[in-house]
C-alpha cells in the first residue's frame, strides 16, 4: 500500500527533474518505480520524484547503465535494512557506531544521506524523502536525503 499520494502527473515530474517524459516511462517499465494511475494518467509522487532524482543521479552522475541502477538500487535497499537493523539493536558500543559510519558512507557514495526522523519533518517541505522499494521483497520506511 503506497503512503504518499500521487501529486503531479508525468510532464510536470519530467519537468521537475530536467527529464524527458519518456525517461520515466523507461524507468517505469525496468521497475525501478511505479507511480500509481487515474485513468491513463501516472501520478508521481514526492517519493517517486525523489526517487527518480536518485536514479537520475546514478545515471548521470556515476554513468551507471539500467542493470548498474538496478544493482545499485538493491544494495541502497539492503544497506539501509542493514543500517535500520543495527540501529535499533541496543547499546551504544564503538563497533556499532563505526559500523554505522561504514554503511553511511557506502549509502553516500550511492547518492544516499541517512537524516534522522526530526530532521525529516523540518526538511519535509524542502526536499523530498523516499521509502525505499526493493524490486522484490518488502519495501522499508527509511528517512534519506537525496543528493541532486
Amino acid at each position: 500500500m503506497r503512503k504518499a499520494q500521487g501529486l503531479y502527473i508525468i510532464s510536470v515530474a519530467a519537468q521537475l527533474l530536467e527529464m524527458h517524459p519518456q525517461t520515466l516511462r523507461k524507468y517505469e517499465r525496468a521497475g525501478f518505480i511505479e507511480p500509481p494511475r487515474m485513468g491513463t494518467l501516472r501520478l508521481y509522487s514526492q517519493d517517486d520524484i525523489a526517487r527518480l532524482r536518485l536514479i537520475k543521479y546514478l545515471v548521470e552522475d556515476l554513468e551507471l547503465n539500467l542493470a548498474g541502477v538496478e544493482l545499485a538500487l538493491d544494495m541502497t535497499n539492503k544497506l539501509l535494512n542493514l543500517r535500520t537493523k543495527l540501529a535499533s539493536e541496543t547499546g551504544e558500543g564503538a563497533a556499532k557506531q563505526h559500523a554505522l559510519k561504514g554503511i553511511d558512507e557506502v549509502l553516500g557514495i550511492l547518492g544516499v544521506e541517512v537524516v534522522g526522523e526530526k530532521e525529516a519533518e523540518q526538511e519535509k517541505a524542502a526536499q523530498p524523502s523516499f521509502t525505499t522499494a526493493a524490486r522484490r521483497g518488502q519495501p522499508t520506511t527509511v528517512h534519506v536525503r537525496v543528493h541532486v
